[in-house]
């Protein structure tokens, strides 16, 4: 279906240039777009919005609507137009005021059954019809009717469920009682209601057990809900048609999504599994950085010490990264926030002179795959650590920038620090230290990139560049 505004402009063009509708009218029929593809889908009919042209004996199709879920053309199309004899239904409906069924016939000498219902102004005059045409002889009227009385409700987009073949679809009567049902339907209504079952027949029964229900009769207002029974789970979508400011009809939509349900309670259990072992691997993380802690203070070489607690910082570390995973939902992560975490606790814990954090984000989230955002944030948490250790190492003050950055084809980590450059030892990548070792390794080995740290004018810069389809982002 074509978006409002491009169908608005359309249908306003059409209006102007064939027809002599007033503006108010022309708004009327504008809002009745949404409806009409309803109306198309519920009926199961092709809708034909027509109305006098500028000259009285012809009649034009304004809007041409099929089912959503068929693929064949309309009939018709807008701006199409008929003498009076070719469209007598719709000269009826005019003449008269009232809905009209009668039988028409296409060129192609087929027959095909037509019900016209007038559109009526503010003043009660009608000045369009819309037509419903199937091409199935026998139309079924309380579709049709239904499919006119919606037409007659605001409808808001949003609250549109696109009906599909497989839905189950219930029709009831001001007082709930069932006034048609679909074959899909009847099968899944016969789970809720045993008497329908005993009777194998739903129609003119009262409809039970759905609470959905008495809240749209209540509030006038679509409501969207699951019902579950025995080992069945149903999803409702109930949708009021309100004539004279009471709902005299409820359109009730029932799909079978047990399947879907099981499925979503797996991943609920899968997740839960993952987040319970993230907080277990960051518990026994924290226990092992404090037996190195103690070793720390127990050792008297002075080398021993730092190397100690270089391994305790980077073991805190990825605990902070299991801590962040922990909290988050899903196979996939949001990089941003994971590096938001680790540079502050990296900044609060780590440094010994005034950082200037900075975070450059790009205009979309970081969202990768939760596998491969542990190892390119380690990689990134080592690379803000090594920044803090000996960039900032007797300075007064640092300012330490992390961003992230998307395109086509790769994604882009890079951390800058303001610190003391690299010495040409340094930039020597197999002869560094072991955290620049251990960022390479994760780099290029784990995510498939390339990693690169470099004089850059002030910055010292370390960049991690990925491929995007592999990270998943």
């Amino acid at each position: 279906m074509q978006t409002r505004g491009i169908e608005m402009s359309q249908l306003y063009t059409l209006i102007r240039d064939s027809t002599n509708l007033t503006e108010v009218q022309a708004k009327i029929l504008d809002h009745e777009q949404v409806a009409l593809q309803f109306a198309a889908d519920i009926s199961k009919n092709q809708v034909y919005l027509c109305a006098k042209g500028k000259n009285s004996d012809i009649s034009v199709i304004l809007l041409a609507v099929r089912p959503s879920y068929t693929h064949s053309q309309t009939f018709f199309k807008a701006g199409d137009t008929f003498l009076r004899d070719e469209l007598s239904i719709v000269e009826n409906v005019f003449s008269t005021g009232r809905k009209v069924a009668g039988r028409m016939e296409l060129d192609q000498g087929r027959k095909v059954a037509v019900t016209g219902y007038p559109i009526v102004d503010n003043a009660g005059v009608p000045f369009a019809v819309v037509c419903f045409v199937s091409s199935s002889l026998d139309q079924q009227q309380v579709l049709t009717d239904t499919g006119s009385l919606a037409l007659q409700v605001p409808f808001d987009g949003k609250d549109y469920y696109g009906i599909r073949p497989q839905d189950g679809v219930i029709i009831l009567d001001s007082l709930g009682r069932i006034i048609y049902s679909n074959d899909m339907a009847n099968d899944l209504y016969m789970v809720l209601d045993k008497e329908a079952v005993e009777s194998q027949e739903i129609i003119g029964h009262t409809i039970v057990r759905f609470p959905l229900v008495d809240e749209v009769m209540k509030t006038g207002r679509p409501v969207f809900g699951d019902e579950v029974s025995e080992n069945m789970t149903l999803s409702a979508w109930g949708l009021p048609i309100i004539s004279g400011g009471k709902v005299t009809r409820t359109v009730l939509i029932l799909t079978d999504v047990t399947a879907i349900r099981e499925k979503e309670k797996q991943i609920l259990v899968k997740d839960s599994v993952i987040k319970e072992i993230h907080h277990r691997v960051k518990n026994s993380l924290n226990t092992i950085a404090g037996m190195l802690r103690m070793q720390a203070r127990r050792a008297k070489d002075p080398d021993t010490k730092d190397a100690l607690k270089r391994s305790v910082n980077r073991i805190l570390g990825i605990s902070q990264i299991h801590d962040i995973l922990a909290s988050q939902s899903g196979g996939q992560i949001d990089m941003d926030v994971l590096l938001d975490r680790i540079c502050k606790l990296s900044v609060d814990s780590l440094t010994f002179c005034p950082v200037r954090v900075v975070r450059e984000k790009g205009s979309d989230p970081l969202i990768v795959d939760s596998e491969k955002a542990v190892p390119l944030a380690i990689a990134a948490n080592e690379l803000i650590h090594n920044a803090i250790d000996h960039g900032f190492n007797g300075m007064d003050k640092g300012i330490l920038i992390v961003g992230t950055s998307l395109d086509e084809e790769k994604l882009h980590v890079y951390i800058k620090n303001n610190g003391h450059p690299l010495s040409p030892e340094v930039k020597d990548m197999n002869s560094s230290g072991l955290g620049l070792q251990i960022v390479r390794n994760l780099v290029e080995i784990e995510l498939k990139g390339s990693f690169e740290l470099r004089n850059d004018g002030e910055f010292v810069t370390a960049d991690i560049y990925c491929s995007r389809a592999l990270m998943g982002a």
